[in-house]
Order: structure tokens, then C-alpha cells, then sequence
């Protein structure tokens, strides 16, 4: 089929030299066999004669459109908006060059990273940390717009761990600056406090400016033996580790997340389906939707009552049921624990949180267990059969560095014994156990609820031991699962799993520095190492939903999402019903299978010195059937 650029030579005025004409022509079909024009046109119009479309041009376009450039990040633009809380928060929208045209590819609104503050500080010591935060925000919006625009630019958004190498360097090099900067400052003191000392020193010696002697440590602790005769002091337990964010920390997160819903936007799939791809070598045909975890009720440290122990009292539908008949069933029994409270105790009983989960009055953490019960007793369902129940312990927010001050204590005096205190967890008010006593503690607690399926964080990772212990008693029959207890996915991703510390399940969050590509990553690892993976929501979250994509994408066995209400939890469960209709829909929906729990054995103890004796094996307390 021969191509004539009539088009070209009828555009040009009759006033020109025909030469000049002959010219165009000839560079019209260069540049047309150049790109293949000619060829294409043949094949398309040929193969279109035979499939008889109804819709000519649309399968014109279908047919040009894979020859189409890659389409590449253009623009970036962030500005600031608000959560669910009303907090500040980022917005982020991603431009993409797509068929010559600058389109917006994808938008984001970050969750709120959960404060490192506890639930119940007073409302004047928050103000230090609003200011952090909206500090934060300023900062991202302003890394958004700048820096990362103008390296973005120009990239493939479907390129997800390109784009998230070049945000997270960015940031190490912000850290890097940082770390500079504070070194210099150290060293410019360090140089005023030496040039003072020797002021003082040769003031000393000429006799003017003596001091007196101050007492020493040894002294300090004669003088405690003589006022208590037994020191105090508590002793001090390590502090858990706390990662220093610098401000706009959670430009890394945001882009991210902004990026793989572009890639998934310009390919016109579903963004479950890409995060797959990310996921997988190869896109599985089957996928399976999540089980939700709800948060029914909250209590914990910052609620009234006796009872810290448990933070979220939470009910999950047992494997296999569909989405569209759970969640009517999770919805009456969350009206049936607020009637309940109504009655017991008012209107007061019935307020919620912000994740909408009601704040009852518990003392003991019997209570909300059994109300949980009740309630699902009360829809016709049967405890541990149709739902079971899951427990978010949070113990790092109960554990004390000092039983009495909360606080880590000061260095002690030489000859103290370190070993007569240890800091506790605070599991009733005024209770304070040491990690033997919550391992026997939540061991027996369990052993009453066999329809626990699921403990969070029972313990700190500091105690790998004791964790170690209860796993041992407790892993038949539910999943223990780190949530606090691991780091941020940028570093677990580079740790190696080792048998002093193991797990069943993983809790997992896209805040901060949480990139996809590290996401991802840690959730193949944990999979890998027979852990289920829970994605889990933030306290300050926006109708954004992505989050229930991307646990389908991973094959999360678990969606946490907070309490079956308020527009911003609601927005991940009707998002995870459409997907499932979806599935449903291309006969790619597949059950998820029953609960299998994997026991944890603790590494061999060490052999015991000579003279010492070996530790006794404490039994494991038998579960009720």
C-alpha cells in the first residue's frame, strides 16, 4: 500500500515553487517511514477488515496506542490538606506525559503517622507536637514541589523501585547534611566547654575561684545506704530504639503510593493488579481478598479503667466467608456492644474514638472479651466457629523504665545491685509485672479464650526470651504477631531473620519512610518465612483508598482498618467489596484457606554454668476446648 502526503502538499500555499513542494513531500514520507507509519496503517486496516469492529475508530486507537512513548513523570505537585482528625496532612498529586498530553495520573492524601505520644497526654504537652508535625508537613510539601519534582521528572512511574531508589537517596542525603551540621555543632561546644575548663583551671591555680568539693558517686552512695540502707534506685532497662524523622519524612511514603497508583492509572488496570506485578514474578490468575481485622472496641492505658493490657478488642470473620456476608454480620455486632453499653452505662458509653471504636470502662480484660462474645452469640453465630477475636496488646505503651516515675532512670551508684528491679508492664493500674509474670499472665489469659486466633505485640522485642517462652505456649493456637516490635520496613528488608526472635504474623503500615518497594519486599520475606501479613490503617487516615488494594496485591492475609464506621474506614471495606466483585466477576476469586497456626520453638538455652542450676521448663497451660 502506497502513502501519498496529499494532506501536506495541499497545506503549503499555490504561490510556492513546485521544487519546494516535491521537498515537503519527500521529508513527509521519510518521516513517516521513519516511524513506521505506512507498515502500520497496512497491517491495521488490513486486520480490521476481517474482525468487522462496530467501532472503527476505537479499534484504530486500540491498535496505536501500545506503539505510544512510555509515558514519564512531568509534574509534581503537593500542597497541604487535612486527615480524618483534622490534622494537617499532604496531598499529592502526579502528572504524566501520556499520547503528548499532561495528564494527572494519580492523587494521594497521606495518612498521619500514629503519635509517639500516649493517648492520654494532657492537651498542653501536645503542642510541641502539633508543631512537629505541621513542621513536617511544611517540609514535604516543599521537598514535593522542589527536589523530588525535579528528579522524578522525566521518570517511568511504572519503574516503582527506580523511583523509590531515588527518594530514598534523596532523603539519606538530607540525613547525611543533618548528621554534618549536628557533628559540627558538637565539635564547635566541645571547643567552648574545653576553653572554659581551662579558665577555670588557671583560676584554680593562682588560688582565686576555688570550689568546693563536690561529693561522688562513691560518697552519694554511702550517704543513700545511711538514710534507706538499700538503695532505691530501679534498674535501667534499655530503652527501645526511636528513629529521629526529619521534617517532611513523609514526602517518601506519599510519592511512593503516588506513583504505583500512576502506573496503575496509565496501564487502565486495577491497582490491586499492578501492586501484584510488584509483588510477583508472575501475576497470579487467582488472588484472594484479605480477611478484615475491626476494631470493636479500645481501651489500653489511655482508657478509663483498671485495664491497660489490651489496646483494641477486635472480631474477624472466619476464612472463607464472603465480604458481602461479613460485613452486614461485623456491622450487628458492633450495634449490639453499642446498645449494650447504652444500657449499662448511657450516652457516655457510646462515644467513639477516632477510629470509631467505642471506650467502654474495663478493669479487667475478661470484660471485653466476654462482651465481644456475647455479641457474636447474640447475632446466632458461633464463637470460634463463624468469628474469633484478636487482641492488639501495645505492650510498649505499658511497659515502665521505672515502676514508679515511668521514665528511664539515672545512672546508679557504684555496687548497686542491677538486678533486684527491672522495669515492668503496667497490665492493671497499680500492677506492674515483670516479663516472667506477663508471660504466665497472658499464657493463661488465652488459655481461657480459645477463639483468639490473633495477640499483637504481647511483649517488647527487647524481651526475645520471654517472647520466645510465650510463642512456645501460644503459637498453636494463634498468631503472634510484630507490629511495634519490628522496624520500619527501609531496614528490616536488609535484616536477617534470626531464632531468637520469630514470629507468625507481621503488622505492616505505608507511612513516613515506608516505600512500596520496601513494602513489598518485607511482606515476600515474612510470607516466605510462614508469617501471615496484616496491613494495617493509621489513626489518621483519609477516604484514600489504597491501602485495600495494595493488601490484596501482596496476598495480606489480613486488612486492619479500625471500627466498621466513619467515611474513612468504611472507604477500605467497600473498596475491598468491589474488588472482590470484580474477582468474582473474572472467576478469579479464591478462598482463603483455614487458619493454620505454626508452632514457635525457642532456640536451646544455653548450658547452664557449673554450680548453676538448670531453669525449670514451665508446662503450657491448656486452652479450653
Amino acid at each position: 500500500m502506497a502513502f501519498s502526503p496529499t494532506t501536506i502538499a495541499t497545506q503549503t500555499t499555490s504561490a510556492r515553487d513546485p521544487r519546494e513542494l516535491y521537498e515537503i513531500k519527500q521529508k513527509a514520507v521519510k518521516y513517516y517511514n521513519d516511524n513506521g507509519v505506512p507498515n502500520k496503517m497496512e497491517d491495521v486496516l488490513n486486520t480490521m477488515f476481517y474482525d468487522s469492529p462496530s467501532d472503527v475508530f476505537g479499534y484504530l486507537a486500540n491498535y496505536f496506542e501500545k506503539f505510544a512513548t512510555t509515558p514519564t513523570i512531568t509534574k509534581i505537585k503537593a500542597r497541604e490538606a487535612y486527615d480524618s482528625k483534622g490534622q494537617p496532612t499532604v496531598q499529592t498529586e502526579v502528572f504524566c506525559t501520556v499520547k503528548n498530553n499532561l495528564r494527572l495520573s494519580a492523587t494521594v492524601v497521606s495518612p498521619t503517622p500514629n503519635s509517639h505520644l500516649p493517648d492520654n497526654t494532657k492537651p498542653e504537652d501536645r503542642e510541641a507536637d502539633d508543631t512537629e508535625r505541621q513542621n513536617s508537613v511544611t517540609a514535604a510539601v516543599s521537598i514535593l514541589n522542589t527536589d523530588l519534582n525535579n528528579r522524578l521528572t522525566g521518570l517511568d512511574p511504572a519503574q516503582q523501585q527506580e523511583v523509590d531508589n531515588v527518594v530514598s537517596n534523596f532523603y539519606a542525603e538530607l540525613q547525611a547534611a543533618e548528621e554534618e551540621r549536628l557533628a559540627k555543632e558538637a565539635d564547635a561546644a566541645a571547643t567552648e566547654e574545653g576553653s572554659t575548663k581551662d579558665v577555670e583551671t588557671a583560676s584554680q591555680a593562682s588560688g582565686k575561684g576555688k570550689q568546693p568539693k563536690s561529693a561522688s558517686n562513691d560518697e552519694r552512695g554511702k550517704d543513700q545506704k545511711k538514710k534507706g540502707g538499700k538503695s532505691q534506685m530501679s534498674v535501667a532497662v534499655p530503652v527501645e530504639p526511636s528513629e529521629k524523622f526529619l521534617p517532611g519524612a513523609g514526602a517518601v511514603s506519599t510519592i511512593s503510593r503516588a506513583a504505583c497508583m500512576a502506573a496503575a492509572h496509565i496501564q487502565q488496570i486495577p491497582v490491586f493488579q499492578h501492586v501484584a506485578g510488584l509483588r510477583f514474578t508472575e501475576v497470579p490468575f487467582e488472588m484472594t481478598v484479605p480477611t478484615p481485622m475491626v476494631t470493636i472496641i479500645q481501651s489500653g492505658r489511655a482508657a478509663l479503667g483498671k485495664s491497660n493490657c489490651i489496646k483494641e478488642f477486635i472480631v474477624v470473620p472466619k476464612p472463607g466467608m464472603p465480604l458481602s456476608q461479613s460485613l452486614p454480620l461485623i456491622q450487628k455486632i458492633y450495634n449490639y456492644v453499642g446498645k449494650n453499653l447504652f444500657t449499662k452505662s448511657g450516652v457516655a458509653a457510646k462515644l467513639t474514638n477516632d477510629i470509631g471504636a467505642f471506650c467502654p470502662t474495663f478493669d479487667r480484660p475478661e470484660q471485653g472479651l466476654d462482651l465481644l462474645q456475647e455479641a457474636i452469640a447474640q447475632c446466632d453465630l458461633t464463637v470460634g466457629e463463624d468469628f474469633f477475636l484478636a487482641i492488639n496488646c501495645a505492650s510498649h505503651e505499658i511497659f515502665d523504665y521505672d515502676p514508679v516515675t515511668g521514665k528511664e532512670p539515672p545512672a546508679p551508684f557504684p555496687g548497686q545491685d542491677m538486678h533486684k528491679e527491672k522495669g515492668k508492664y503496667e497490665i492493671l493500674t497499680g500492677q506492674a509485672k515483670v516479663a516472667d509474670d506477663v508471660v504466665e499472665f497472658w499464657a493463661e489469659l488465652l488459655g481461657r479464650y480459645p477463639s483468639v486466633i490473633a495477640v499483637i505485640d504481647p511483649l517488647r522485642r527487647q524481651e526475645k526470651e520471654h517472647w520466645m517462652r510465650l510463642s512456645d505456649r501460644i503459637s498453636d493456637q494463634c498468631f503472634v504477631v510484630g507490629g511495634h516490635a519490628y522496624a520500619r520496613p527501609g531496614l528490616l528488608k536488609d535484616e536477617e531473620l534470626t531464632p531468637d526472635f520469630v514470629t507468625s504474623g507481621i503488622a505492616l503500615k505505608l507511612d513516613r519512610l515506608n516505600t512500596i518497594t520496601d513494602t513489598v519486599q518485607v511482606a515476600k520475606n515474612l510470607q516466605d518465612a510462614d508469617n501471615q501479613v496484616i496491613v494495617s490503617s493509621c489513626n489518621g487516615e483519609s477516604t484514600d483508598t489504597f491501602l485495600a488494594d495494595f493488601a490484596v496485591g501482596i496476598k495480606a492475609r489480613f486488612l486492619k482498618v479500625g471500627a466498621p464506621v466513619r467515611g474513612e474506614r468504611t472507604a477500605q471495606l467497600n473498596r475491598l467489596l468491589q474488588i472482590e466483585g470484580m474477582l468474582e466477576m473474572s472467576s478469579r476469586l479464591a478462598s482463603q484457606e483455614k487458619f493454620k497456626f505454626p508452632h514457635i520453638t525457642p532456640p536451646p538455652l544455653p548450658e547452664p554454668e557449673e554450680g548453676e542450676e538448670e531453669p525449670a521448663k514451665k508446662e503450657a497451660t491448656p486452652r479450653k476446648k
